[in-house]
């Protein structure tokens, strides 16, 4: 299996992205297509062993940088390295393509250059949020501010083949991102979409959910739009530094709590180990017709090798072929769905 990395991408580009795609390829037996400027990449592959590893350079002389357009981006740099790394997919000549780069224009290039899934609407972002029953996936996390009921639908639709088929939940409990956990509540697009949602019978809905419930575990895949859904997740990964920065101040002005804290050091760990989801490897662009992985801004070593990770499980769990089957037999039955009452 071939995996196409952007090479480029991401904050601690392109250090962390050669030392999560050389760990990767060990670990995982695939190979590795970094997709860049060749004389950069070759000094950082120079600096591991990659002895028996088959991390083949493709050229891409432009970078797409955060601070730019994503759609305009995509149009103008055609030889940057997610256009490049997206071509390769769609040519087949990679299976998936991984990037911790500008996630719009991530978007924009798998769109343009590999495509929808057949009766997708729109794409969706899909991210995990741990909890303490271990982690919830939530969709849209960034991909389209302005969504319709149909959209959430399908948002519903993929987030369950995702977690069932990828993350192993068996039955996946599904619910809407509202201000109130009683039906009814929630604005326009919240309470049109519940109705739709409680029509699908793929899925197993399980009504609305408030922010402050994600945490607990009460949801397996939370559907939203890609404004709220983004909103959330980055208010809550700060909220979770802010804490863990607090408490090591806190900690620091007292010598007796530097003691304890040096005594519960293996717990410390541990809890910081189970809040990091770098392990889950990013978000997935579900609803396109090859796999496409956006790890965070941020990502380190690891969390690009699990990135990786994420983009082989998909690709053996045959994942767009599943959520095709899913979306087609929602379109077979929406007629019934949508049947105006008969007149008495």
């Amino acid at each position: 299996m071939n995996i196409a990395l952007d090479a480029m991408g991401g904050d601690n580009a392109p250090e962390a992205i050669v030392a999560g795609a050389v760990e990767a390829a060990r670990i995982y037996g695939v190979t590795v297509s970094l997709v860049g400027r060749p004389d950069v990449i070759e000094v950082e592959l120079k600096k591991h062993n990659t002895q028996g590893l088959d991390l083949p350079i493709v050229a891409a002389s432009q970078v797409i940088e955060m601070n730019e357009k994503p759609a305009a981006a995509v149009r103008t740099k055609t030889d940057s390295s997610m256009v490049v790394g997206c071509k390769l997919v769609k040519r087949n000549e990679a299976q998936a393509f991984v990037s911790a780069g500008n996630t719009g224009g991530a978007l924009a290039a798998g769109i343009l250059h590999i495509g929808r899934i057949k009766g997708i609407l729109r794409p969706a972002l899909i991210g995990p949020f741990p909890t303490l029953k271990g982690a919830c996936m939530i969709l849209d996390v960034g991909a389209n501010a302005d969504v319709r009921p149909e959209h959430i639908q399908q948002f519903a639709i993929m987030g369950t083949i995702y977690a069932r088929d990828v993350m192993g939940v068996a039955h996946p409990a599904v619910r809407i991102l509202s201000n109130g956990e009683e039906a009814g509540k929630g604005n326009q697009l919240v309470i049109e979409s519940f109705k739709l949602l409680e029509q699908t019978p793929s899925i197993n809905f399980q009504g609305n959910i408030e922010s402050k419930e994600i945490p607990t575990g009460l949801a397996d895949v939370v559907v939203t739009d890609g404004f709220t859904g983004n909103i959330f997740v980055k208010t809550a990964e700060t909220t979770a530094r802010l804490m863990t920065q607090v408490i090591t101040e806190e900690i620091k002005k007292s010598p007796l709590a530097m003691v304890g804290a040096l005594l519960a050091r293996k717990s410390l760990g541990r809890v910081r180990e189970r809040m990091d989801d770098s392990h889950y490897g990013g978000a997935v662009l579900l609803g396109l017709s090859s796999v496409v992985i956006v790890a965070h801004g941020r990502s380190n070593a690891f969390a690009i090798r699990h990135a990786i990770r994420v983009a082989k499980q998909s690709v053996e769990q045959d994942l767009l072929t599943k959520i095709q089957r899913g979306i087609a037999v929602v379109e077979q039955e929406q007629p019934a769905t949508h049947a105006a009452p008969s007149s008495s």
